[in-house]
């Protein structure tokens, strides 16, 4: 016989998978767009490419905190999925909308999930320690 505590505790280590694995794949190509561009040095430093490699920075510790601890890490990824968007916003062109639901919506979403994901371990600890 399955318990209902046994399906809350697969439902939360998927959604902790699925956040682990958004913002990796995030962070690790926001890291890889920051170095390459370091390198290929085709134009010089300035205060955008400066906020963009703090902003990279930020998010991909976020994303190294939020493996060991959720609650902390996501809502640190949440913080940098928001300053993400709100500079594609100021920089970006046209399609501004489109701008940040790329450079800030992967990051938002797998913080959003961390944060779910915490949140869900702390209702059944809770929970198993009343039984």
């Amino acid at each position: 016989m399955v318990k209902d505590t046994d399906t809350g505790v697969q439902a939360e280590k998927w959604i902790r998978w699925l956040a682990r694995g958004i913002s990796s794949l995030a962070a690790g190509f926001w890291l890889f767009v920051g170095i390459v561009a370091g390198i290929s040095e085709t134009e010089p430093w300035t205060v955008e490419s400066v906020i963009l490699a703090g902003l990279i920075l930020c998010s991909a510790v976020g994303v190294l905190i939020a493996w060991f601890r959720e609650g902390m890490g996501g809502g640190i990824v949440v913080a940098c999925a928001i300053a993400h968007s709100t500079f594609a916003y100021i920089v970006s062109g046209h399609n501004k909308g489109f701008a940040m639901l790329i450079t800030g919506g992967p990051l938002l979403l797998s913080g959003i999930l961390f944060l779910i994901s915490w949140w869900k371990s702390k209702a059944l600890s809770i929970s198993t320690n009343d039984a």
